[in-house]
């Protein structure tokens, strides 16, 4: 099969990236994207936990050393870039803010957020324009084990962020506070948590191609719909997510399918440092020929992080310890 769960890892911090790369974008896809990525985040540390490290106190603590691992180094390599790149910008009059709101050295304690990705802090700059999803993900990796364990826990964390939606309502008004608060996006790793659960259940209706194909349809709606992305249409995409994720994961990744997935996260940290280096040459309209400059030098960066940082690091984690007929499907997350 064409698309595994690393081309579908790649495809999300594309969508992302080109979202904040380029203005002619489609709107919508990439806060999709970043919900898929938190479904499939939730289905699958459900799924190592219970297969690869189990429950008990070293088991959990491999399980937070891998995570650490996964996130932490290449993350403090986009930090330092970042920092380097906004000071940088500052001296030649390039406002990194016109690409991402966010995108500006922090003051004061807002440095907390971005040093240590805890939710508990909040933040008022980013040099990683994009790292307020990957605090809501170190988040939720505390909660993963109590979701992990039990299904009744991980439905109880779905009914109290629809509870925290529904009282902040879902007008277009409100979408940011749903798209970024720490309660309102438990959402999705609950319910990726639960696609795991319930998998034997749904690998009946996995359908590769189709969900795929129905999952990037709906990400359209917006052309004839404008409202949509920002009122109801995450939830409806929160499903159809769902579904992509219990579709593929149903299929062992292939290599090319695996360096596509090493290289995911690397071009979802680095594109917009990537993309403010450009823009004292392309200027500020993010036009098309823009985004292929700014796209494709950073498709070059993340194939140098997967080589030289992800995959070295990879060598690094801590094996499995639970061994059931589950454990090499583990070994692959």
């Amino acid at each position: 099969m064409l698309l595994g769960v690393g081309s579908w890892r790649m495809l999300l911090a594309a969508l992302v990236a080109a979202s904040h790369l380029w203005v002619g974008m489609v709107q919508g896809y990439a806060a999709y994207a970043v919900w898929a990525f938190f479904v499939l985040s939730g289905y699958l540390m459900t799924f190592v936990i219970r297969h690869k490290y189990g429950f008990d106190a070293k088991g959990l603590r491999d399980f937070a050393f891998n995570r650490f691992l996964r996130i932490y180094p290449s993350y403090f390599l986009a930090l330092l870039a970042g920092i380097v790149i906004i000071q940088w910008a500052l001296n030649v009059c390039v406002d990194t803010t016109r690409l991402n709101p966010e995108m500006y050295m922090p003051r004061g304690w807002g440095w907390l957020n971005p040093l240590t990705l805890l939710p508990v802090f909040t933040h008022n700059g980013l040099p990683v324009a994009v790292s307020n999803a990957l605090s809501v993900e170190i988040g939720a990796y505390f909660l993963m084990p109590l979701m992990a364990r039990s299904r009744a826990t991980a439905w109880l964390a779905v009914i109290l962020s629809i509870v925290a939606t529904c009282n902040l309502g879902f007008s277009s008004a409100t979408f940011a506070a749903r798209y970024v608060f720490f309660l309102p996006c438990l959402m999705s790793f609950a319910v990726g948590s639960l696609v795991c659960h319930y998998r034997e259940e749904l690998l009946r209706i996995a359908m590769p191609r189709t969900s795929f194909a129905i999952w990037m349809i709906h990400g359209g709606l917006w052309l004839v719909v404008d409202p949509w992305p920002w009122t109801y249409g995450m939830y409806t995409s929160l499903v159809l997510s769902a579904w992509v994720t219990i579709s593929l994961t149903a299929y062992k990744s292939s290599k090319f399918d695996t360096l596509l997935g090493d290289m995911s996260y690397p071009l979802y940290l680095t594109h917009t440092t990537v993309g403010a280096c450009l823009l004292v040459v392309f200027g500020y309209g993010r036009g098309f020929t823009y985004f292929i400059a700014a796209f494709g030098l950073t498709l070059v960066v993340s194939l140098l992080m997967a080589l030289f940082v992800e995959r070295p690091l990879h060598r690094l984690k801590r094996s499995a310890r639970v061994h059931d007929k589950e454990t090499a499907l583990a070994q692959q997350q």
